[in-house]
Protein backbone atom coordinates (compact mmCIF):
# COMPACT_ATOMS: atom_id res chain seq x y z
CA UNK A 1 0.00 0.00 0.00
CA UNK A 2 1.42 3.38 -0.95
CA UNK A 3 0.83 6.64 0.84
CA UNK A 4 -0.08 9.91 -0.85
CA UNK A 5 3.00 12.12 -1.10
CA UNK A 6 3.15 15.88 -0.96
CA UNK A 7 -0.39 16.21 0.35
CA UNK A 8 -1.51 17.98 3.52
CA UNK A 9 0.33 17.25 6.74
CA UNK A 10 -1.00 13.71 7.14
CA UNK A 11 0.35 10.72 5.27
CA UNK A 12 -2.16 7.96 5.62
CA UNK A 13 -2.34 4.72 3.64
CA UNK A 14 -4.77 4.40 0.77
CA UNK A 15 -8.11 3.52 2.38
CA UNK A 16 -9.56 0.05 1.80
CA UNK A 17 -12.72 1.58 0.32
CA UNK A 18 -10.78 2.96 -2.67
CA UNK A 19 -12.03 0.42 -5.18
CA UNK A 20 -14.85 0.04 -7.70
CA UNK A 21 -16.20 -3.07 -9.38
CA UNK A 22 -17.96 -3.15 -12.72
CA UNK A 23 -19.25 -5.94 -14.89
CA UNK A 24 -18.11 -6.39 -18.47
CA UNK A 25 -19.71 -8.86 -20.89
CA UNK A 26 -17.29 -10.13 -23.54
CA UNK A 27 -18.61 -9.32 -27.00
CA UNK A 28 -17.80 -11.21 -30.18
CA UNK A 29 -15.76 -8.23 -31.44
CA UNK A 30 -13.57 -8.54 -28.32
CA UNK A 31 -12.29 -11.96 -29.31
CA UNK A 32 -9.54 -13.14 -31.62
CA UNK A 33 -9.33 -16.10 -34.03
CA UNK A 34 -8.86 -18.45 -31.06
CA UNK A 35 -12.18 -17.30 -29.57
CA UNK A 36 -10.59 -15.65 -26.53
CA UNK A 37 -10.46 -12.00 -25.54
CA UNK A 38 -7.75 -10.26 -27.52
CA UNK A 39 -5.16 -8.85 -25.14
CA UNK A 40 -5.68 -5.27 -26.33
CA UNK A 41 -9.29 -5.26 -25.13
CA UNK A 42 -8.25 -5.55 -21.50
CA UNK A 43 -6.81 -2.03 -21.75
CA UNK A 44 -10.27 -0.83 -22.79
CA UNK A 45 -11.84 -2.77 -19.89
CA UNK A 46 -9.35 -1.07 -17.55
CA UNK A 47 -10.38 2.32 -18.90
CA UNK A 48 -14.06 1.49 -18.36
CA UNK A 49 -13.26 0.58 -14.74
CA UNK A 50 -11.16 3.71 -14.19
CA UNK A 51 -13.77 6.06 -15.65
CA UNK A 52 -16.46 4.46 -13.49
CA UNK A 53 -14.22 4.67 -10.40
CA UNK A 54 -13.90 8.40 -10.96
CA UNK A 55 -17.55 8.92 -11.92
CA UNK A 56 -18.78 7.23 -8.72
CA UNK A 57 -16.70 9.72 -6.74
CA UNK A 58 -17.96 12.83 -8.51
CA UNK A 59 -14.93 13.07 -10.81
CA UNK A 60 -16.17 12.57 -14.37
CA UNK A 61 -13.20 12.75 -16.72
CA UNK A 62 -14.93 15.43 -18.79
CA UNK A 63 -14.77 17.74 -15.77
CA UNK A 64 -10.99 17.36 -15.68
CA UNK A 65 -10.71 18.14 -19.39
CA UNK A 66 -12.95 21.18 -18.92
CA UNK A 67 -10.47 22.37 -16.25
CA UNK A 68 -7.58 22.06 -18.72
CA UNK A 69 -6.14 18.82 -17.33
CA UNK A 70 -5.41 15.59 -19.11
CA UNK A 71 -4.31 12.23 -17.73
CA UNK A 72 -2.30 10.35 -20.38
CA UNK A 73 -1.17 6.80 -19.74
CA UNK A 74 2.58 6.75 -19.10
CA UNK A 75 2.90 3.11 -18.03
CA UNK A 76 0.86 -0.04 -18.53
CA UNK A 77 1.41 -3.54 -17.22
CA UNK A 78 -0.66 -6.71 -17.51
CA UNK A 79 -0.09 -10.21 -16.13
CA UNK A 80 -2.26 -12.74 -17.95
CA UNK A 81 -3.24 -15.90 -16.05
CA UNK A 82 -6.25 -17.43 -17.83
CA UNK A 83 -8.22 -16.51 -20.95
CA UNK A 84 -11.75 -15.14 -21.11
CA UNK A 85 -14.07 -16.06 -23.98
CA UNK A 86 -17.05 -14.70 -25.87
CA UNK A 87 -20.10 -14.07 -23.65
CA UNK A 88 -18.20 -14.49 -20.37
CA UNK A 89 -19.36 -12.02 -17.74
CA UNK A 90 -16.31 -10.47 -16.11
CA UNK A 91 -15.78 -8.47 -12.94
CA UNK A 92 -13.29 -5.62 -13.33
CA UNK A 93 -12.00 -4.38 -9.96
CA UNK A 94 -10.26 -1.01 -10.05
CA UNK A 95 -8.24 0.31 -7.08
CA UNK A 96 -5.98 3.21 -6.34
CA UNK A 97 -2.51 1.68 -6.22
CA UNK A 98 -0.27 4.69 -5.67
CA UNK A 99 -0.30 8.45 -5.79
CA UNK A 100 2.42 11.05 -6.20
CA UNK A 101 2.29 14.79 -6.72
CA UNK A 102 1.69 14.35 -10.49
CA UNK A 103 0.75 10.69 -11.03
CA UNK A 104 -1.89 8.22 -9.98
CA UNK A 105 -1.65 4.47 -10.49
CA UNK A 106 -4.77 2.36 -10.85
CA UNK A 107 -4.49 -1.37 -10.19
CA UNK A 108 -6.87 -3.87 -11.79
CA UNK A 109 -8.02 -7.42 -11.21
CA UNK A 110 -10.22 -9.21 -13.74
CA UNK A 111 -12.15 -12.34 -12.76
CA UNK A 112 -14.91 -14.35 -14.39
CA UNK A 113 -18.42 -14.20 -12.92
CA UNK A 114 -20.18 -16.36 -15.53
CA UNK A 115 -19.89 -19.13 -16.29
CA UNK A 116 -19.56 -19.82 -12.57
CA UNK A 117 -15.99 -19.63 -11.40
CA UNK A 118 -14.10 -19.52 -8.14
CA UNK A 119 -14.20 -15.79 -7.25
CA UNK A 120 -10.60 -16.00 -6.05
CA UNK A 121 -9.56 -17.19 -9.51
CA UNK A 122 -8.16 -14.12 -11.26
CA UNK A 123 -7.92 -14.09 -15.04
CA UNK A 124 -5.43 -11.26 -15.02
CA UNK A 125 -4.09 -8.33 -13.07
CA UNK A 126 -2.67 -5.09 -14.30
CA UNK A 127 -1.95 -1.46 -13.64
CA UNK A 128 -2.02 1.83 -15.45
CA UNK A 129 0.02 4.86 -14.41
CA UNK A 130 -1.43 8.22 -15.43
CA UNK A 131 0.31 11.58 -15.28
CA UNK A 132 -1.51 14.87 -14.88
CA UNK A 133 -0.58 17.33 -17.65
CA UNK A 134 -1.86 20.66 -18.87
CA UNK A 135 -2.99 21.54 -22.41
CA UNK A 136 0.66 21.74 -23.53
CA UNK A 137 1.49 18.30 -22.09
CA UNK A 138 3.54 19.76 -19.24
CA UNK A 139 3.38 17.93 -15.92
CA UNK A 140 0.99 19.51 -13.47
CA UNK A 141 0.30 18.72 -9.82
CA UNK A 142 -2.92 16.83 -9.23
CA UNK A 143 -5.41 19.35 -7.79
CA UNK A 144 -6.18 18.82 -4.10
CA UNK A 145 -9.92 18.47 -4.75
CA UNK A 146 -9.20 15.75 -7.30
CA UNK A 147 -7.01 13.87 -4.80
CA UNK A 148 -9.75 14.20 -2.16
CA UNK A 149 -12.22 12.78 -4.66
CA UNK A 150 -9.96 9.82 -5.47
CA UNK A 151 -9.91 8.91 -1.78
CA UNK A 152 -13.64 9.46 -1.23
CA UNK A 153 -15.97 6.52 -0.66
CA UNK A 154 -17.93 5.35 -3.67
CA UNK A 155 -21.28 7.10 -4.05
CA UNK A 156 -24.42 5.12 -4.71
CA UNK A 157 -24.74 4.10 -8.35
CA UNK A 158 -27.39 2.54 -10.49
Amino acid sequence: MTTPRGRAAHRSPIPDHCFTQIQQRVGVADTDLMGIVHHSNYVRYFENGRLEYMRRRGLPYKLMVDRGMHMPVVELGIRYRRPASFDDLLCITTRIGALSRVTVRFDYDVSRIEPAADPRDKLLEGHVLLACVDGRNRPRALPDDFVEGLFAPEAAHS
